[in-house]
């Protein structure tokens, strides 16, 4: 027999425990000692390109099929929606409590763009639930960076993580559906946190160096609009900041 990786939506069904399901992203921990780069940036909302689905299979009756696109709803008696906005809010989040750049903050649109180096875009193409222990949960974040100054594409990273749950992810929670739904939270921000880490480090080693040598405090500079905008690669173009012209 198959164990349902959705006993505890089946629990809540039969119940009706009350949960508090609110999830709330928390940034990775500062980087103490780490580079730092002296630019700004900007976060846009991502766009949604998960499958056009919120929900399969049910939590009572057909479990095998049971799937959720974490990006379009919540789960009622787990958590509340991944959305791509809140993605991209935990991205801003993340990379300013890195301390690594002068300033990071998300914006609804380019439109706020004030004094900003680069900005970020995204899309976020997958946040799937699976509904069975053998079932993998799923996220996956395109992510590009474009120098303000002419809309250049200068970085892009898909980052992704794939993770199944298991009995013991629920250890000394007993019959607490809270405890329970607290675990599961801890565990999303877990994955959550590894995929935006890993996509800010890529981004960190795509501005700072070209020949490999780590960049100190002050040595890169801010992005400045040219006079006369020509076009250049992307090597050019970093190059370019690295430079300081």
């Amino acid at each position: 027999m198959v164990l349902r990786a959705s006993f505890l939506l089946v629990f809540l069904a039969l119940t009706g425990c009350s949960v508090n399901t609110a999830f709330v992203y928390k940034p990775a921990e500062p980087i103490s000692g780490g580079q730092k780069l002296p630019v700004k940036i900007a976060v846009l909302p991502f766009e949604d390109g998960t499958e056009d689905f919120t929900k399969r299979g049910n939590e009572l009756f057909d479990q095998e099929n049971l799937k959720y696109n974490l990006a379009k709803t919540g789960i009622s008696s787990l958590m509340t929606a991944l959305t791509p906005e809140l993605w991209a809010k935990a991205l801003a989040d993340d990379m300013a409590a890195s301390g690594i750049f002068t300033s990071v903050r998300f914006v609804y649109g380019p439109s706020e763009l004030v004094d900003e180096d680069f900005y970020i875009k995204g899309t976020l193409e997958k946040a799937y639930f699976g509904g069975t222990w053998d079932k993998p949960n799923e996220f996956t974040l395109s992510l590009q960076a474009l120098r303000k100054a002419d809309n250049q594409l200068i970085w892009e990273k898909v980052s992704a993580r794939s993770w199944k749950d298991t009995p013991a992810m629920y250890n000394g929670c007993g019959v607490s559906m809270q405890c329970a739904a607290d675990h599961f939270h801890a565990k999303v921000n877990l994955m959550m946190q590894s995929l935006l880490v890993e996509a800010r480090t890529d981004l960190v080693n795509t501005l700072a160096p070209l020949s490999g040598n780590r960049v100190e405090a002050g040595a890169l500079q801010a992005v400045k609009p040219s006079a006369q905008p020509t076009r250049e690669s992307v090597d050019e173009t970093i190059e370019r900041i690295l430079d300081g012209k």
